[in-house]
């Protein structure tokens, strides 16, 4: 039963708010990435010398770790998700 002192919709929508954070400060933990690297990465660069095509900046161990960090963000969201649901 809800507390009814709680603000639901408020509650959901901070849990929703603090994924792409968490997402950032995973990755910048587990990459040792400081906050302008991380944004640097997700940019892309030209890389002239080749095709003229846009290119990744992020190594294959970065795209893995990226991968995991995900779906530990997926399980977080999912577990905040069932405790507002139950609540």
């Amino acid at each position: 039963m809800a507390n009814e002192n709680t603000n639901s919709l408020a509650d959901m929508h901070g849990v929703f708010v603090r994924i792409p954070v968490l997402f950032r400060e995973r990755m910048c933990e587990q990459c040792n990435w400081s906050m302008p690297t991380f944004y640097r990465k997700m940019r892309q660069v030209n890389d002239w010398d080749k095709d003229s095509s846009l290119t990744s900046t992020l190594s294959n161990a970065e795209k893995t770790m990226m991968k995991m960090v995900a779906i530990e963000v997926k399980e977080w969201l999912q577990n905040c998700l069932i405790q507002l649901i139950e609540a």
